[in-house]
């Protein structure tokens, strides 16, 4: 390379221009701004409903968790059918209380709570009130057990 005057750039960085602003600065006062939304319409009316949902099929209060090993009160519902699954946060039949420690733990989609019917698969094409049925069946199923295993 040869020693010297190194070459002449053409941008207008370069050549000490000052850049043109093609959108105008924030502090003109020029910019009318809202801020985000938290939650949609849509969602805000959703879940509305949810609590109301939860304030009908729980109107004493907190319930304790569904997991049946389990003594802890529920902090959450649960939906077997996720909302990713294409399930509602709004039918009764889809939520089951849960503590919050179970509730992530369902999540992680542990073997228990598809035995449960606490999980349900997206090409499970029973209706919310069989998948209901089933659980209830199921979680007295599991107490049976315990008791016989007891005596």
């Amino acid at each position: 390379m040869k020693r010297g005057n190194p070459p002449q750039r053409r941008t207008p960085l370069k050549q000490g221009k000052p850049l043109e602003r093609k959108t105008p600065l924030r502090a003109a006062g020029n910019l009318e701004r809202k801020p985000i939304r938290n939650q949609s319409k849509k969602r805000q009316a959703e879940n509305l409903e949810r609590r109301a949902m939860k304030h009908a099929m729980f109107p004493d209060g907190t319930p304790p968790c569904i997991v049946p090993w389990c003594g802890q009160w529920a902090d959450d519902l649960h939906e077997p059918l996720t909302r990713a699954r294409g399930g509602s946060i709004t039918e009764p039949d889809n939520a089951v209380p849960t503590c919050r420690r179970h509730n992530s733990e369902l999540t992680e989609e542990p073997p228990w709570g598809y035995e449960l019917h606490l999980l349900v698969h997206a090409w499970d094409t029973r209706t919310y009130a069989e998948v209901a049925a089933d659980r209830r069946e199921a979680l007295a199923g599991w107490h049976a057990e315990q008791v016989r295993e007891a005596s």
